[in-house]
């Protein structure tokens, strides 16, 4: 199997060589963050870089100052951009060229029309909402997905058409890209960041929660920017991705991030076109057209009504099995087998087999007749994620984890060691999985799975990395965090689902439960296999679905 860490490596080691920020920015940027900013510096600084210049005049004089008269002197332009917007356009004027190079039009589109809704987005959650200043989280939010540029340069057309595959079917780009990649693309802009000696604070904020924990005695300001990004990602993914259905995860996130609200969100969303169409503008980008923000956000309510009102009234009841369209399924799976290869030859790992990410039956099909859960197997595959391997001759608990689960554990480990502080992890799944697949259908069933995914993200603990486990289930890295407080946390996601699904299991239903287990080290020691965590978990999970479920089993590994 291959390392994920050490493609990770070798890929931000080689994109520190091939792009770098030009030394104008930095200097602009270095300038700009001193509080007593030195004006005659700047001016000289950015007289450095005729392009630039011509820029940020031709900013001046657009229609988004209205101003009489032409403005022609550097010196004037400052003054009227200020320093926060002018700290922001260097950045924005300022990438490298190269990472753009070759790319398809409608590519370029949709990334763009994602990063600038979600810096603008987060410029605003920081201002309006948190009453702190904006522009370091409108920097983050511009410069978190760079590692999708990288990875387009490098991995070429598999990682495109996998990109265009999750986007036509709405999926969770980061868990896909840890499924088949083993880390996700902001790890990659995390480590690009530091390689540009950008501010750690940054760096925190754009990094997946395990892949930099902030420090013993860290300043607080870094745990609130990498909230602001996280929700500003989620807006992202909503509105400017037409995601409908993370509305219902972001309106859970925002009650646990006070005082964002479904209020506020509303009024963000309402002002929100409009500025990254001006910016857009201003940067000389080309969006796709056709997209009202307001009408999105108006879809989004309507589905999650209906998915409410569905699973409150119609969930009991059998649900037509109708065909799932091929793109949502087998489909995609093609393509995260397709990019595991891809990365593999990247790293020089071409000869290696690459581990499928489908999951196989170890012998033949038994007859449908024979188990309700196999009658629906075609189905499921189009629904569910491919689950782990279960050896036909291993005991039930013998799982083999998801190599990204392993690469999540791994950084986390690695993390909290160095912080000596306890990582844990839950693995959770819902109960009498036969019976509630022929009970309540395969869309009835999604509807399940896709409302435990929503709890289990919505954990309030800082850090905390939520990835696909099994036919039905999640697991939960937990970092930072000892076992009395992970069964704690346990106890309430079973705690929720119950209140939440009662009154659901009349008339003869199976209830719907879930059954947890909990693995904790509490100082990992220098190379300590991530995997025994996980078969500590695992094990925990079969003896609580052994108790009847409803339970959370625990141990403490040394």
């Amino acid at each position: 199997m291959s390392d994920p860490a050490s493609t990770l490596e070798s890929l931000a080691a080689k994109a520190g060589q091939l792009y770098s920020l030009p030394v104008v920015a930095m200097q602009v940027l270095e300038l700009t963050n001193n509080p007593q900013v030195d004006a005659r510096a700047l001016k000289q600084c950015i007289e450095n870089d005729p392009a630039l210049t011509t820029k940020l005049l031709r900013v001046v004089n657009s229609s988004l100052f209205g101003l009489h008269c032409e403005v022609s002197d550097l010196n004037q332009a400052l003054t009227l951009l200020g320093i926060k917007p002018l700290k922001l356009l260097v950045l924005g004027f300022s990438l490298p060229g190269e990472l753009f190079a070759g790319m398809a039009g409608d590519v370029l589109g949709r990334y763009w029309r994602h990063t600038l809704t979600k810096a603008v987005a987060a410029r605003e959650i920081s201002e309006s909402f948190w009453r702190q200043p904006g522009d370091e989280a409108f920097i983050a939010g511009l410069l978190q997905d760079l590692g999708m540029l990288l990875l387009i340069q490098e991995l070429g057309e598999p990682y495109v058409r996998f990109l265009d595959k999750v986007a036509a079917t709405g999926g969770n780009l980061a868990a896909l890209e840890t499924r088949s990649l083993g880390f996700e693309h902001t790890a990659l802009t995390a480590r690009l960041l530091a390689q540009w000696h950008l501010p750690d604070t940054l760096v925190e904020a754009v990094a997946p929660p395990t892949e930099c924990p902030p420090a013993p005695g860290a300043s607080p300001p870094a745990r609130p920017l990498s909230q602001i990004v996280r929700l500003a990602e989620l807006v992202a993914r909503l509105v400017a991705d037409e995601q409908t259905h993370v509305l219902g995860d972001l309106l859970a996130l925002g009650e646990t991030e006070d005082p964002f609200s479904q209020e506020q969100l509303e009024e963000l969303i309402g002002n929100l076109e409009q500025t990254v169409g001006q910016l857009a503008d201003v940067l000389s980008l080309q969006l796709p057209q056709g997209l009202q923000y307001r009408d999105v956000l108006v879809q989004a309510h309507l589905q999650l009504a209906r998915v409410a009102s569905e699973t409150a009234e119609d969930m009991v009841r059998q649900q037509d099995r109708r065909p799932i369209p091929p793109c949502e399924g087998p489909e995609l799976l093609d393509e995260i087998q397709s990019l595991s290869e891809a990365i593999a030859k990247v790293s020089g790992r071409a000869g290696e087999p690459v581990a499928p990410n489908r999951a196989k039956a170890a012998g033949p099909e038994p007859p449908a007749a024979e188990s309700p859960r196999r009658a629906t197997a075609g189905a499921l595959a189009a629904v569910v994620a491919a689950a782990p391997h279960r050896h036909a001759d291993a005991r039930p608990f013998a799982v083999e984890p998801d190599p990204g689960l392993l690469a999540q554990l791994a950084a986390a480990v690695t993390a909290c060691r160095q912080s000596d502080r306890a990582v844990s992890l839950l693995l959770v799944e819902l109960d009498n999985l036969d019976d509630l697949i022929t009970t309540y259908g395969v869309e009835g069933f999604e509807k399940l799975r896709r409302f435990l995914e929503t709890v289990c993200r919505s954990l309030d603990h800082p850090g905390t990395t939520c990835l696909p486990h099994g036919e039905a289930g999640f697991a939960i890295i937990l970092p930072r965090c000892d076992r009395q407080p992970t069964v704690n946390l346990g106890r309430h996601l079973i705690e929720r689902i119950r209140r939440v699904t009662s009154g659901q299991s009349s008339g003869g239903r199976p209830a719907v439960s879930i059954s947890i287990g909990a693995a904790t080290v509490s100082q990992p020691l220098n190379k300590f296999p991530p995997r025994k965590l996980f078969d500590g978990a695992n094990r925990c999970l079969y003896g609580s679905h052994a108790s009847g479920g409803g339970v959370v089993k625990s141990i403490e590994i040394y």
